[in-house]
């Protein structure tokens, strides 16, 4: 179940989805920063060589780290447990070794993207690039 509410941006009367945990205001100032060009956009996906799957167009370093974003100690070892899975578990020629870990991984990705979400609000954007062509998370 989704425990967004919706405030609607005295600016734009645009309808906001606002996360639990997350003041009206603070919506609001957000999507200020986003008509304003100044939320940064993190790419959610992994690829091989790089510890995190984190990623930030338009940068000198691209391939970012949790440090980079001030993210939690907790948050920072689900991601790089989650990349892990990934290395262990996908082989590029194949695919998955199993399904039923192809799917705990993909629910895991929309779980960390959702706590990215919150924990970079005032700061950035999120893209779900993990997901692949047709996948839902329904």
């Amino acid at each position: 179940m989704d425990s967004r509410r919706v405030v609607v941006d005295p600016v734009t009367q645009v309808e906001l989805l606002v996360p639990e945990g997350i003041s009206s205001w603070r919506a609001i100032e957000r999507a200020r920063k986003a008509r304003d060009g100044e939320l940064r956009s993190i790419r959610l996906f992994v690829d091989w060589g790089h510890a995190y799957p984190l990623w930030e167009s338009g940068t000198d370093k691209y391939g970012m780290e949790p440090d980079d974003y001030g993210l939690s100690a907790e948050l920072a070892a689900r991601l790089l447990a989650w990349t892990d899975t990934f290395f262990d578990h996908l082989v590029p020629e194949t695919g998955w070794d199993t399904l039923e870990r192809e799917q705990v991984w993909h629910a895991e990705g929309e779980t960390l993207a959702d706590l990215l979400e919150l924990e970079v609000y005032d700061i950035a954007e999120v893209q779900r690039e993990f997901r692949p062509a047709g996948w839902s998370a329904a």
